[in-house]
């Protein structure tokens, strides 16, 4: 059976460019004034419920609730632009879709039947053309970010309940990453803290050296050698693959090197590649040579950390606990064999605000879930919120349009919101997006 109903909205040109994710996003919105159903067969269709969207393999909603013919139905929903779709997407030999109750399309192209030869109850999905206008030209936005022209409508209950819902987003995928390191460390809570802290040190520019580090340095080594600040040193610049031939040569490196030939036997032969560590472009205080030597001080003077934690201090009090300096050699040195001016080398407030933010936070909110510790969870959350915000490019751009951030828990939702979502222009899922769709505001 042809679609009659194929021109009912937009011309054949666009209909072509209509994709499944739109279909996804107005069959769980169905309520929004336009959108309709025609069945095919004349049957009378009542959506009770649209189900739960499925984000992996299998039928696109489930647990859905319909009524056919005032017969109550409850199952999985599958949509596709065109009803031979099913037969490209091979869900005719797929068992999983037996269950599903009602196929929705947009192009009824084919007429397609349960492996017994029934028909599978189908409906044409239609909408008012603005819906796809609107989605269509945010799409196609080049600003900023698509729908920057339209920030400063949104009401702050809007703004707050997304941010809200945002950042419980980006602390589960933090816990995905605990989770894995839990797993791999067998639960040993100071060193899942340990590693995600060295991960941390190399924020923002060298975070994937940084990472690799801390998953080539035992916990048990550094705390086998917790007094030796020196040891220390050795054993992070070596599994650094910063104490290779190439280094420059003084009394501390020499030293350095001859420490690590007592500890190297133990670690393996796996090393951080010494040519991925960035240094171009950076303020010398951010240099990776000084944050480890940073690092190998931290760790002494702060691990094992939980017990510290428990106690539930504020952000002031890490910040003043958190702050450390480096080793002597590092007054006069940013680099191995480069002498500068003497200065001592503290962290400062805003790396230990970063510190805090992306790792002491995180792992507070992650140790309360898993231990049902409410107030672990809320001890993270409340640091967030208690910090003041971050000061970068991005958060500066949310403020010209309209969104001003006044802590860390903000910043944090509205810098996830710009790299997980704007970026990638996932407008639908988003629900800013979704409100300047839903009001059918084209972008300039």
């Amino acid at each position: 059976m042809v679609d009659k109903f194929i021109l009912h909205h937009i011309n054949k040109e666009k209909m072509k460019k209509i994709n499944e994710e739109f279909l996804h996003f107005l069959w769980k919105y169905q309520h929004l004034t336009g959108v309709t159903f025609y069945t095919i067969g004349d049957f009378k269709l009542r959506v009770i419920d649209p189900g739960i969207p499925n984000q992996n393999s299998g039928p696109d909603f489930f647990n859905a609730k319909i009524e056919i013919d005032n017969t109550l139905w409850a199952g999985n929903v599958e949509l596709h632009i065109n009803s031979s779709d099913w037969i490209k997407h091979g869900h005719s030999n797929d068992k999983v879709y037996d269950t599903v109750i009602l196929h929705v399309v947009y192009f009824n192209d084919s007429e397609i039947t349960r492996k017994s030869g029934e028909p599978i109850p189908t409906a044409i999905l239609r909408f008012p053309s603005l819906l796809w206008e609107t989605y269509s030209n945010l799409q196609k936005s080049k600003s900023w970010i698509p729908c920057q022209q339209y920030l400063n409508t949104l009401e702050p209950i809007h703004i707050a309940q997304w941010t809200s819902s945002l950042m419980v987003q980006k602390l589960e995928e933090k816990n995905k990453v605990f989770l894995k390191n839990m797993t791999e460390l067998h639960s040993y809570w100071d060193a899942i803290l340990c590693r995600s802290i060295i991960r941390s040190f190399g924020l923002p520019v060298n975070t994937t050296p940084f990472e690799m580090l801390s998953l080539l340095v035992p916990y048990t080594e550094l705390l086998r050698n917790k007094a030796d600040t020196f040891a220390l040193e050795s054993i992070l610049f070596g599994q650094a693959g910063m104490l290779d031939y190439t280094i420059p040569r003084d009394k501390y490196t020499e030293g350095l090197l001859a420490e690590f030939d007592r500890h190297k036997r133990g670690l393996g032969n796996t090393r951080v590649p010494n040519h991925i560590w960035k240094f171009m472009r950076m303020r010398p205080s951010s240099f990776p040579t000084l944050r480890i030597a940073q690092l190998a001080v931290f760790f002494q003077n702060h691990f094992p950390l939980m017990e510290k934690l428990e106690s539930f201090p504020s952000q002031d009090e890490l910040t003043n606990f958190f702050r450390i300096k480096a080793g002597d050699y590092w007054n006069t040195h940013y680099q191995f064999g480069k002498v500068s001016k003497n200065k001592v080398k503290y962290l400062g407030e805003n790396f230990l605000r970063v510190l805090i933010i992306n790792s002491i936070a995180p792992f507070s909110f992650f140790y309360g879930k898993i231990n049902k510790n409410e107030k672990f969870c809320n001890y993270g959350l409340r640091l967030l919120e208690d910090l003041p915000p971050e000061n970068n490019v991005i958060l500066k751009n949310w403020g010209k349009f309209g969104i001003q951030c006044s802590n860390a828990f903000e910043s944090q939702a509205l810098l996830y919101l710009y790299k997980t979502y704007c970026l990638q222009k996932r407008c639908l899922d988003c629900q800013f997006g979704n409100n300047m769709i839903i009001d059918g505001r084209i972008p300039e």
